[in-house]
C-alpha cells in the first residue's frame, strides 16, 4: 500500500462521522456578477482564494469563478468584461448536514477544489480541499 494510500485511509477514518457543517467556512466572500474581472483579480490579490461564488443584485448565488476563469482573459480586457461572461452557471453544492466523505468524493468527480455550501437555496458556506486537510489533519494530531 503506497503512502498516498495510507494518508488516505487515515484521512478517511479520521473524517468519518464530520459533516461539511463541522468544518465549512461560514464568512463567504463573493463577487457580484456585475464586477468586472479586474475587481475579482483584486479579490484574489487581498485574500488569495482561487474561487468565488457570484451573486446578483439580490445577493443570491448565481456561479463561481475562479483564477483559472480570469486567466483565459486577455489583461488588457478585465476592465471591460464582467464576472457574468465568465463564471460557470452550474452550481455544485452540498448541504451543511452532508458527511465531509461525500464533500471530498464530489469534489473528486467534479474534479474542483471547492464546494459551495447551500441550506433552501442559501450560500451558508464554502468548504475548500485545504479546509477539509487542515480540519482532519487536527483531529488526527489531538
Amino acid at each position: 500500500m503506497g503512502m498516498n494510500r495510507k494518508f488516505r485511509k487515515l484521512l478517511n477514518e479520521q473524517l468519518q462521522g464530520m459533516t461539511v457543517g463541522d468544518i465549512m467556512e461560514p464568512e463567504v466572500i463573493t463577487i457580484n456578477e456585475d464586477a468586472s474581472l479586474e475587481q475579482l483579480y483584486s479579490l484574489i490579490s487581498k485574500y488569495h482564494h482561487l474561487g468565488y461564488p457570484g451573486v446578483n443584485k439580490e445577493n443570491k448565488t448565481t456561479g463561481v469563478i475562479s483564477y483559472k476563469d480570469l486567466f483565459r482573459v486577455k489583461r488588457e480586457d478585465w476592465n471591460r468584461i464582467r464576472v457574468k461572461e465568465r463564471m460557470s452557471t452550474r452550481l455544485i453544492y452540498v448541504s451543511p448536514g452532508d458527511s465531509v466523505i461525500e464533500a471530498v468524493e464530489k469534489m473528486t468527480e467534479e474534479g474542483i477544489g471547492r464546494l459551495l455550501v447551500m441550506e433552501d437555496d442559501k450560500l451558508v458556506g464554502i468548504v475548500s480541499r485545504s479546509c477539509i486537510m487542515e480540519k482532519g489533519i487536527k483531529k488526527v494530531v489531538k
